[in-house]
């Protein structure tokens, strides 16, 4: 078991395909973490090279930027940092982020705390909203929250997000990621399960995710997700139904919650939530890569 006196060590690793401006800003807030001893940031390109400026400021901050010439999607990425994670700790986020300046602390301070707990999963807020869109898209993640917080005592994938991941990574290192998978975020939260290890929510740990810009885009992340059950209990060959049954009396609640404190914001929500699910989803012929977002990278 850990000592909990002992100085956990920390590896931060960011997939990136589309790997603009915000990487660098994302790197920048990381590096202004306080509260933790020197750690190292890798940067895991996936077959599309970064524009010389960006790679040379990242060099500059001291990140260490591996340039993968041949795509091999983001878990490819992921399994790559975690074959070259030799700290305690692995930190995997994305390339839009911003860190308040204690998330790492925070989240170093519940490992050693909480010896037991081989998985973390940060609170991911949205970055103020710039336009009615966004403001609708923050219902969604504010009520995510609140379903998670209150669903089986904070152990489920809504707090898992793949925006910011902790393992101790002797735990990362055991895990079977097949490449294919597109919902890596629950997936890593299922495997943690599987393998025994004890994941936990630290709502203190904060970072902000820019919402995406455009309706496409946010189609695309929610036909993702409406996809994650029936592609997970293919993957992990167990069967997820109980998993992914939100109470619906917390779903009631989290919406009620909303009308009352946004309600316009809340009524465009739900008229994108009703036209997205008429969507036709595209994901169940989908493996290995897809579009991110490009709108948040800027």
């Amino acid at each position: 078991m850990t000592d909990s006196k002992k100085i956990l060590s920390l590896t931060v690793g960011i997939p990136t395909y589309h790997g603009g401006p915000a990487l660098v800003r994302a790197a920048e807030s990381i590096l202004a973490s306080e509260g933790v001893e020197k750690f190292r940031i890798i940067v895991s390109v996936d077959g599309n090279p970064l524009k010389e400026e960006i790679s040379k400021r990242l060099r500059e901050l001291g990140v260490d930027v591996i340039e993968n010439t041949v795509r091999g999607g983001q878990v490819a990425r992921i399994k790559q940092m975690i074959a070259l994670c030799n700290t305690d700790i692995l930190v995997l986020t994305q390339d839009d982020i911003q860190f308040e300046p204690t998330a790492l602390a925070k989240i170093a301070k519940t490992f050693a705390d909480y010896p037991d707990t081989t998985m973390i999963g940060a609170r991911v807020k949205a970055a103020p909203a710039e336009s009615l869109f966004e403001s609708a898209v923050e219902v969604g993640v504010r009520m995510t929250h609140y379903i998670g917080d209150r669903w089986n005592n904070e152990n489920n994938y809504l707090l898992s997000s793949g925006r910011c991941l902790a393992f101790q990574s002797y735990m990362a290192k055991q895990m079977t990621i097949p490449e294919e998978v597109i919902n890596s975020d629950a997936y890593l939260y299922f495997e943690n399960k599987r393998l025994g290890g004890v994941f936990r929510s630290v709502p203190e740990a904060i970072v902000y995710n820019k919402s995406p810009q455009k309706i496409s885009e946010h189609i695309k992340q929610s036909k993702k997700f409406e996809y994650s059950q029936a592609e997970l209990s293919r993957y992990l060959h167990i069967d997820l139904a109980s998993e992914y049954a939100i109470p619906k009396i917390l779903v009631i609640q989290a919406l009620a919650k909303e009308f009352i404190a946004h309600p316009i914001a809340a009524v465009l929500y739900m008229g994108i939530h009703f036209y997205t699910k008429f969507r036709k989803n595209t994901y169940a012929n989908t493996k290995r890569f897809w579009d991110t977002d490009v709108t948040t990278k800027r």
